[in-house]
């Protein structure tokens, strides 16, 4: 798929948490492979979508996955499945920057203190 079906696919949301969601979603179903083809590498299985930290570093390590392909790698089905996980992840970062910051909740804050104390 090309950019603007992602960006498309994002358009509609008013918060990052609707963001991430659907990003998981479609993710998850990136993932299928069809039958004969090779498994998906454990560096771009299970990319967290659970904060914005988490999305930017899954952009990260999906980036890095696809510059390491070299060769014929690069036509691979899993090749062309990390490009589009790439291009959906990015999309979905910049619709992302342009929605505003969610609020904490007060449930958020008693467990950041509860992680310091451990």
């Amino acid at each position: 798929m090309n950019d603007d079906k992602w960006t498309m696919l994002f358009t509609p949301f008013r918060t990052r948490t609707e963001v991430r969601n659907t990003l998981a979603t479609t993710l998850a179903g990136l993932t299928v492979i069809p039958r004969g083809a090779a498994a998906i590498p454990a560096e771009i299985e299970g990319l967290a979508t659970g904060n914005d930290r988490e999305v930017m570093e899954s952009l990260g390590r999906i980036k890095a996955f696809c510059e390491s392909l070299k060769g014929s790698d690069k036509k691979s089905v899993v090749a062309s499945i990390a490009r589009d996980m790439h291009e959906l992840i990015a999309g979905a970062l910049e619709t992302m920057k342009k929605l505003p910051p969610e609020p904490i909740k007060p449930a958020d804050l008693v467990a950041a203190r509860q992680v310091r104390r451990a």
